[in-house]
């Protein structure tokens, strides 16, 4: 028992020097996790609102939900990634489980989407939608889900990182190309047959869609992707756990 609260205050603590260090001599701090989704929801709402957002019933919420999740997934992928090297002093220094550092990480990326998630609140006043209890549920199951899968490629990347700095540019090209191939400012169903399956392979497609049709809908969709997602996340918790685990030793003096 003792060592789980030893554990809990290490979390804590890594979580509050994260955000210090984050936010540390930011005119606007915090502000930042509100302002970087909604300049880019109103881009891309003056934009497409008028182009083909009549595709979509409330298109407003629709694009800001997939706008926030994007952000969640960008913002998880890039602290994880970075989670060894910017506790580095702490790794060093102290004896821990490693995985701390990186479930850290993970948690302020979940901070910034909960207070997000509160702005979506704020359009909800002005375009109502029709969750249910078990569609609400649903969506929460689905978050968690991709909380895990993208804690989970982290365990590949926060060592790579280390020893390849390169790959912070790759991530950044990668997550860019994401956003474009991920149906988050466009409806998929717009989409030719073939591309609309090629959009679809991506598994934060299917997570996305049926996190709108859950929160703004009412509706329990997609479910055996979802299920088949949750399966390939426990895969990839198992394998990257084991990863990390066999090479953070052997990374000390790379840092």
């Amino acid at each position: 028992m003792e060592t789980f609260h030893n554990k809990k205050d290490l979390l804590i603590e890594l979580v509050r020097t994260n955000f210090k260090l984050r936010y540390n001599n930011s005119v606007l701090g915090f502000l930042w996790v509100l302002i970087k989704p909604l300049m880019t929801f109103l881009v891309l709402y003056f934009v497409f609102s008028n182009f083909k957002g009549g595709w979509v019933e409330n298109y407003q919420i629709y694009l800001l939900l997939g706008i926030i999740m994007y952000y969640f997934v960008n913002d998880g992928i890039v602290y994880g990634m970075k989670g060894l090297l910017q506790t580095a002093h702490i790794v060093l220094k102290v004896n821990f489980p490693r995985e701390i550092a990186l479930a850290s990480a993970q948690i302020m990326a979940t901070i910034n989407f909960v207070v997000n998630l509160f702005i979506l609140g704020l359009f909800v006043l002005f375009n109502p939608i029709d969750p249910t209890l078990v569609s609400v549920l649903y969506f929460i199951s689905i978050n968690l889900i991709l909380f895990l899968c993208i804690y989970a490629i982290s365990f590949f990347t926060s060592i790579i990182l280390v020893k390849l700095r390169d790959l912070e540019h790759v991530m950044g090209l990668v997550m860019q190309l994401l956003f474009y191939a991920t149906p988050i400012f466009y409806p998929a169903e717009a989409l030719p047959e073939l591309m609309r399956k090629l959009v679809f392979l991506n598994p934060l497609t299917i997570l996305i869609q049926a996190s709108r049709d859950a929160l703004i809908y009412g509706e329990i969709s997609y479910i055996k992707g979802v299920i088949l997602i949750t399966g390939l996340t426990c895969l990839l918790l198992l394998f990257g756990s084991i990863y990390f685990r066999k090479n953070v030793k052997q990374i000390a003096e790379k840092f």
